[in-house]
């Protein structure tokens, strides 16, 4: 899993916050990209994981063209 890219929509939930914690405590990962619409979570979470292979997009998966620009990158 070494070069793999993950995007985590909703990624500021609870259960998005699960999900990242598994994954970086149990894989290396390229990338993992966290998407969602809370700035004030996605702040936080930079604070509580600070790694740096996690990314950080602002957007609602109700626009197409923001979920296909974040998974792009």
């Amino acid at each position: 899993m070494l070069n793999k890219t993950i995007l985590i929509t909703g990624g500021t939930g609870s259960l998005g916050k699960k999900i990242i914690s598994i994954l970086l405590k149990n894989y290396n990962f390229k990338k993992i990209i966290i998407f969602s619409r809370d700035e004030q979570k996605q702040f936080e979470m930079k604070k509580k994981f600070n790694h740096k292979n996690l990314r950080f997009f602002i957007g609602d998966v109700r626009d197409k063209n923001r979920l296909f620009f974040a998974s792009d990158k």
